[in-house]
Order: structure tokens, then sequence, then C-alpha cells
């Protein structure tokens, strides 16, 4: 083996310890430098006509300790069908007919000097005949060791990267239209893992409205949430009502949970969901029901039920008592 060769596996595991030493998976929607970066913004949203082209800006920023070159690479995702958060097809490994990533230009590495913030655009331009609606990828960067960065190329993993979300609408014939597929009240445990139910002996903690988009844009679901009692509303929320909006990839589904309160007494309660998407139009209106009936209630009643037949063998007793004393008397 020659020197080179040698010279080229030292700095590719330098590299890859370097990788590891500043953390593994830092999520597109966090701004946190677990990867030796912090990126802003976490996502865009942009409306490019066809034939057009705007610019998408990206700060950059090096908190790795060290002088490096973020690495470039752009994929595809999907929703991961609960919280919506990107399930990332790693190494460009796959394209789908939403991919953004035939519209970048000019994704490049960026160096950085140690602590260096930096400041760059990438423009997206989009066909003349690009079809309309929805598409979207993420742009990563990974730190990589300026010394090493020629060498290890394209080996090192962008696992440990930041990313930039970019939601692209190509104005046209959009589709809006989505299905309440349920709307049912849960309890979480300890460990975050949600149970519906119809009875509960425990305050149900939130309310999960499933909803999946059929069309071929994003959807921002937008609506009111009501928990009723005998006809009373006793509380009530804003579904998606965060700043900004959550939206739905075409043809996938998305949960939203929110916390409830003020389930305290015990018996029936509805949910009432009216929600539309998020430029109006149709409402979809639907209900659901459960029971919560707390464990004292049982307590109660089976002392109820024990001083009922307690109370019964009394009388009993008193009666079967009194015909012995006059059949004695007799």
């Amino acid at each position: 083996m020659g020197s080179s060769a040698i010279k080229r596996i030292l700095l590719v595991l330098g590299a890859l310890i370097f990788a590891s030493s500043i953390g593994l998976g830092v999520s597109a929607q966090e701004q946190g430098g677990g990867s030796g970066l912090v990126i802003s913004p976490t996502r865009t949203e942009l409306e490019i006509i066809p034939g057009s082209t705007e610019k998408l800006k990206i700060t950059l920023q090096n908190v790795s300790g060290v002088d490096i070159i973020a690495k470039a690479q752009v994929n595809d995702f999907e929703s991961n069908g609960k919280t919506g958060e990107p399930k990332i097809f790693p190494n460009s490994e796959k394209q789908t007919s939403a991919s953004v990533r035939n519209f970048l230009t000019n994704v490049q590495d960026i160096p950085l000097k140690k602590d260096e913030k930096k400041d760059f655009e990438i423009d997206i331009a989009v066909p003349a005949n690009a079809a309309p609606g929805a598409y979207y990828g993420i742009v990563r960067y990974a730190a990589v060791p300026a010394v090493a960065a020629e060498a290890t190329d394209r080996q090192i993993s962008l696992t440990a990267s930041v990313g930039t979300l970019v939601l692209l609408t190509v104005p046209g014939d959009i589709t809006e239209q989505i299905q309440l597929q349920s709307l049912r009240a849960e309890n979480v445990d300890g460990s975050g893992n949600a149970t519906a139910r119809s009875f509960f002996t425990k305050k149900p903690t939130q309310v999960s409205a499933e909803i999946k988009n059929n069309g071929n844009g994003f959807s921002k679901p937008i609506g009111r949430i009501s928990i009723l009692k005998g006809g009373k509303e006793v509380f009530s929320y804003e579904l998606n009502g965060t700043e900004p909006r959550a939206n739905i990839l075409p043809n996938s589904t998305r949960i939203f949970s929110n916390n409830i309160e003020k389930v305290n007494t015990p018996g029936r309660y509805k949910v009432s969901a009216n929600i539309s998407h998020g430029s109006g139009g149709e409402v979809i209106t639907t209900e659901s029901s459960f029971w919560y009936v707390p464990m004292w209630c049982f307590y109660v009643l089976a002392g109820l039920l024990l001083a009922l037949i307690a109370l019964g063998y009394l009388v009993y007793r008193k009666k079967f008592s009194g015909r012995s004393a006059k059949k004695s008397r007799r």
C-alpha cells in the first residue's frame, strides 16, 4: 500500500472521528449545533410561477471549534405519518415525483472558519412546463474538518447534519381536499405512548385528529375542537394553532394532538370538530364520544351495593325472627 493511500485512509478516519464527536442525528427542525453547525431558517415556504427563479436564503454558523467545510446534499423526504416530521431518504437514493431537487441550482459546499457565520443563496429555478402542485426536499449540511474535506469527499454520511426544509408551491390547478380519518380521546403514559379509548377511569389527557391530505398541494388545516358534556362546552382549542401553521404533504396523513382540560366530573362527553383546509372552503364536521368514570365511582357503587345487601339481610333477619317468635308463643 502506497504512502498516499495510507494518508488518505488516515484523513478519512480522522474525519469520521470528528463527525462522531460533534453529535448525531440533528433534526432538520432544530437550530442546535449538535452537528457542529447552526442553520437558519429551518423551513422555507415559497410560491414560484413556472419559468421563474427565486432565491433560497440560508445562514450557516460554524460552532465546531475548528475550520470546516460544510458539505452540501439535497435529499427527498416523506412524512412519518404521525407528527409530520420528515423521514429523509438518505444519500439521494430515492427521488419522488414531488422532488424539488431538480429545481435547485448552485448547491455548493460552504467553507467556514472557526466561529464564522456566512449568508448565502441558492437559486430555485422552476421550468416553464412544471406541473402545478407541491414540491419539497431538504438541503442538508455536514461539518467536515477542512484538512480532511478533499480526501473524504462524499465518504462521510450526512447523518450528523443540519438542514432546511424547502416547501415549494407551483401555482395553477391546485386541488385542496382533506379527509378527517379519526377523532379520538387518548391517555398518554409516562413513556409518551397514547392509547385511545371510549371508556376512561383516568381523565383523558389529549384529543388527536388524524387528517389526510388528498390534494396535490400543501394543506394547513385549521378548525375548532370542542369538548362538551350534556350539550355544554367545557373546553375547546384551535387545531393547528401554531405559527407558522403545520403542513400536511400531498397524499400524506398527519396526526394533530392537543392537551385537554376540565374533564372533571363523571359522565359522557362529546368531542366535536369543525375543520377546513388553510385557504377556507368546505368545512368538515364530525364528532365522537367517550365516558369518564373514575375508580372512586366504582368504589361508591360497590359500597352502595354492599349496603343494600346488608340492609336486605337485616330486613330479612328481622322478618324471619318475628315469625319465629310468633310460632314459639303458640
